[in-house]
């Protein structure tokens, strides 16, 4: 792990050198930009996977989010995720909707945006027929911390094609049982932009 946190701070360092370079020789280091900048907001709408490890389920949910650039390298991100259902046969949810909100760092060559970044959130999560104790189980509400990595490519100012991975940490707390909603998302598809 230390190595890991090692690796990733060299390369922050590195990365921001380069940065430097491209501020203090403009000519020899231009920026290479032109569709990541201050005042850029973009969103997706599309279908995302998630897969709980603990209960070894998968999820299908539909999701969304709306991300504002302060800058070419900080941007403030809302997303959402409506729950539709488990692919597995048990049921063990029966809602499992999200709310996220939090900040990311970008890393834009040329059309190319990588990013990372953290999020807190809100779980809306009832349990499905397998863990229910009464006939019908309450709906909890739970915080979630999520950190979130991905890439935009941008082809035109007004659309980007995107991949978006986050991994929620949470527990549904309620009467009926504790348990970990921890999961693994992945999605990707088309976003639009407002330049």
């Amino acid at each position: 792990m230390a190595k890991k946190i090692i690796l990733l701070l060299a390369f922050l360092i590195g990365y921001n050198y380069s940065n430097a370079r491209q501020l203090k020789y403009p000519n020899i280091f231009p920026e290479e930009t032109p569709f990541i900048h201050k005042g850029l907001l973009r969103t997706t709408l599309t279908f995302a996977t998630g897969y709980m490890p603990k209960q070894k389920i998968n999820n299908l949910y539909l999701t969304g989010n709306i991300e504002y650039y302060a800058d070419s390298k900080i941007s403030f991100r809302g997303d959402g995720m409506y729950f539709f259902n488990s692919m597995n046969q048990d049921k063990t949810l029966k809602q499992n909707h999200s709310l996220y909100g939090g900040a990311a760092w970008h890393f834009p060559k040329k059309n190319f945006d990588a990013f990372v970044g953290l999020q807190t959130g809100l779980a809306i999560c009832q349990l499905g027929t397998l863990y229910q104790n009464a006939p019908k189980s309450e709906i909890a509400y739970n915080p979630l911390v999520s950190p979130i990595l991905g890439f935009n490519f941008y082809a035109q100012n007004w659309f980007h094609l995107f991949v978006n991975a986050r991994y929620n940490i949470g527990n549904h707390l309620s009467a009926d049982a504790i348990m970990p909603i921890n999961e693994l998302n992945f999605s990707f598809g088309l976003g639009f932009n407002i330049n």
